[in-house]
């Protein structure tokens, strides 16, 4: 009897799938469940299903692929197994351009399911224990996984269907949130959206995600889907309501999509500006005006006393900035923190960066009294005017505070533009500035080695001080005069003249590349 492939693995927990090569939406029929794989061709539609280790590393073999795909009565493959199958991309494209669908599971008891020559599926039988399990996985990697294998774009409203979520190709993704954005008076009344109202070419379901007294919510996925993905989708929707009505589920369910939108912030460039202010809005953020970006990365002398200092650091900041006339935004990063000044005033270049780092060093005061067992170090980067750039002054911030923290030894703050061209070396190949500062720098770093001559240490106090004897002489605790001698040993041995303005620079860039290469 034949057997439908898509309507058994409705009935699979939704966590244990896998597509490896998406499932065709038209319904796969099968007679037979192979259980290795088979030297002949099958005489009758068949699903291979298959446990062992030694047989899934055999479908990465190029003869073992081609004379499955071959196989005309071979209708679907079944991985049985916890570890994630890693296949050569030539191979996949072989099963992705014959249409063979491959599915990996982690139960070796669902064979009992997939043999059955009958259908009578309880769905509802095993729901704690699925609902326990979609918990642990998350509800972000199994809808994006879903979303992938349907092809289709997922978006998740809140209550006031405002953008929390979303997943799929971007080009889709803008006609779904176009459609949302032309019905956003009827989603947000929860009034029904009837098939006349969509518009040719952009057909939608929405999938209502009700939880209880707490929330109402809505998945919107494409319309043209197969039954049993429908199915799937209904199957997320419902064990994503029982996941919210949960204690605490709810909150934790947001913090989820906060964090996802943050990390699209600081990494991604939005392609639309105005969907990015949209969703920060979710918030409470205003991103409409342009922001400075400060990382501020607290240092930790010792192991802190209580676990929760994280929590308390922000608790802390949010209460100082709400007494402040300017508008903050801050949340944690990790392990670090992330500060949006908002800035939207007419200032020249100069009254810009000073603004930035009087609002730096009040922040970083402020810590500093309360938590004197941290160090406080805070990265700025450049300001731009539309907030869709965020995400490069975030990498300013990160690059402020690594090489800040290298050479500007006497600083808390450091403003991407203090590092002026020096960080364009932070782009060139380690390889080329290893092989740069080992030009200059390669026998006094073997004599510090070897003869504990401290020359490396002598060179960037000096670039530091810009050169002047009695204040490099000063923070090395030697008499001008030991250090006058050690410079011209220096000079002798690297073949510079440190009063020549061009070796000067190229035996400062030196340094200044050895300290960011060894850190």
């Amino acid at each position: 009897m034949k057997k439908t492939f898509q309507e058994r693995l409705i009935s699979i927990p939704l966590d244990q799938l896998t597509f490896i090569v998406p499932l065709p939406k038209k319904l796969i029929y099968y007679e037979q469940v192979l259980l290795s794989i088979p030297s002949v061709w099958s005489v009758q539609p068949a699903l291979l299903f298959i446990k062992e280790d030694g047989d899934i590393a055999k479908l990465n073999s190029m003869d073992t692929a081609s004379r499955l795909i071959q196989d005309p009565n071979l209708t679907a493959i079944v991985l049985c197994t916890d570890d994630e199958v890693i296949f050569r991309e030539e191979i996949l494209a072989l099963f992705r351009e014959c249409t063979l669908p491959i599915i990996q599971i982690r139960d070796g008891t669902l064979l009992g399911l997939f043999l059955q020559t009958s259908a009578p599926f309880h769905l509802y039988g095993q729901i704690s224990t699925e609902l326990y399990q979609f918990i642990d996985k998350g509800f972000i990697q199994i809808a994006e996984h879903l979303a992938a294998a349907f092809e289709t774009p997922l978006l998740y409203l809140d209550e006031n269907s405002q953008l929390l979520w979303q997943s799929g190709k971007e080009n889709e993704l803008r006609k779904a949130r176009t459609w949302v954005n032309a019905r956003q008076k009827q989603l947000a009344k929860n009034e029904p959206v009837n098939a006349a109202d969509n518009d040719p070419g952009e057909p939608y379901d929405i999938y209502c995600i009700h939880a209880a007294n707490l929330a109402r919510q809505k998945l919107i996925a494409s319309a043209n889907l197969a039954d049993w993905q429908k199915q799937m989708l209904d199957k997320l929707t419902g064990l994503t309501a029982l996941m919210l009505q949960l204690e605490g589920m709810f909150q934790e369910q947001q913090q989820q999509f906060q964090e996802h939108f943050i990390y699209d912030l600081l990494y991604h460039k939005f392609e639309s500006h105005k969907m990015m202010i949209k969703q920060g809005k979710t918030w409470g953020w205003n991103l409409e005006k342009p922001h400075h970006l400060l990382l501020i990365d607290p240092k930790i002398s010792g192991s802190p006393a209580d676990s929760n200092w994280m929590d308390e650091i922000l608790t802390r900041l949010e209460t100082y900035v709400s007494g402040k006339k300017e508008q903050f935004i801050i949340f944690p990063f990790e392990d670090q923190i992330v500060v949006l000044l908002e800035d939207g005033e007419i200032r020249t270049i100069h009254e810009r960066k000073k603004f930035v780092l009087k609002a730096a060093a009040d922040l970083e005061k402020e810590l500093a009294s309360q938590w004197r067992s941290f160090q406080f170090k805070i990265g700025i980067g450049k300001w731009y005017r539309e907030t869709a750039f965020l995400n490069k002054s975030y990498q300013e911030a990160k690059l402020a505070l690594r090489f800040g923290e290298i050479w500007l030894e006497d600083k808390n703050i450091y403003h991407i533009k203090e590092l002026g061209g020096l960080r364009l070396l932070l782009h060139v190949h380690e390889e080329i500035l290893s092989d740069y500062y080992r030009e200059y720098l390669a026998q006094l770093i073997e004599s510090d080695k070897n003869n504990g001559t401290e020359y490396i240490k002598t060179l960037k106090a000096y670039f530091r001080h810009h050169g002047l004897i009695n204040e490099v002489a000063e923070s090395l605790f030697v008499h001008p005069n030991t250090l006058r001698n050690r410079i011209k040993r220096i000079e002798e041995i690297t073949g510079t003249d440190l009063q020549n303005s061009q070796e000067f620079m190229n035996l400062n860039i030196a340094i200044k590349v050895h300290s960011l290469l060894s850190q």
